[in-house]
């Protein structure tokens, strides 16, 4: 059995690039701050008969601000070195580690925004009463996307659990998108893959850093599968970009393969 690759394999230059990419996020961290304390000044606008209606932008600044702020840390990467074997060797530890990390991050998330909702409750002032606000809508969108995020888990749970890793290189970045979306291609010549869409549970803001080199796939190309990047332990379902026109392919895979990729889940189009 080969020798588990963790992120401390990684070269030190590629390290270090990845570390000053994921630093971007810390530095807009000031102006989210700007952002909420502006728009809570505004919010309390709403106890003057004359200025009432600048709550309205208040409000939805700090709406703004709670969707940001859930999503920052539901959403940021397990870092440089991920805890686990990212050679394909051990794919229930990547998922277990997935699932336990997000309740983790969910779990201060709602401690967190409920302690603010129980402040102007606690205090009975009238000044603080948005915080109550924050609080109940921090819960409600932390809540909908541990929910998106452990959907997307159990996915590549499902596959992985059919399917076997192997090493697919090189991998062609083409478009990053909203929400942890990217475009990507597997391989050259024959074993090109068709564009495939991806997308990660966690790290929205950047390309996992490797990638470019090869990663461990689990799937079938017409069908779709999972990826996991070798060193950062980025993982990502796939299916063909183009579903549509995938379909020739998936026809003519074969009653082994179809019956398999339905096991997987992966016989519908489903990103």
């Amino acid at each position: 059995m080969p020798k588990p690759w963790t992120g401390s394999d990684r070269a030190g230059d590629a390290s270090r690039t990845e570390s000053l990419e994921r630093k971007s996020p810390r530095r807009r961290a000031p102006l989210w701050a700007l952002v909420a304390i502006v728009s809570y000044g505004l919010t309390l606008s709403i106890l003057s008969d004359t200025f009432f209606l600048l709550a309205m932008p208040g409000m939805l600044g700090l709406a703004i601000v709670v969707i940001m702020a859930v999503q920052a840390v539901q959403h940021r990467s397990f870092g440089a070195d991920a805890p686990y074997a990212t050679d394909g060797t051990d794919c229930r530890g990547v998922v277990r580690y997935h699932y336990s990390t997000l309740l983790k991050r969910y779990a201060a998330t709602g401690v967190s925004a409920a302690a603010l909702g129980a402040v102007p409750l606690l205090a009975d002032i009238a000044y603080l009463y948005p915080l109550l606000g924050v609080g109940i809508l921090g819960i409600v969108i932390g809540t909908y996307t541990l929910l998106d995020q452990l959907m997307l888990v159990r996915k590549c749970s499902r596959i992985l659990a059919v399917y076997d890793p192997g090493f697919r290189s090189p991998v062609y970045k083409l478009t990053r998108q909203s929400r942890g979306r990217r475009q990507l291609r597997m391989g050259d010549g024959a074993l090109r893959s068709p564009k495939m869409s991806a997308r990660a549970p966690v790290n929205y803001e950047d390309w996992p850093g490797g990638i470019a080199d090869g990663v461990w796939f689990a799937g079938d190309d017409p069908f779709g599968g999972v990826l996991l990047v070798p060193g950062s332990g980025d993982l990502m379902c796939m299916q063909p970009l183009d579903w549509a026109t995938a379909r020739h392919d998936r026809a003519r895979a074969g009653a082994e393969r179809i019956a398999k990729a339905g096991r997987a889940g992966l016989v519908r189009h489903s990103m």
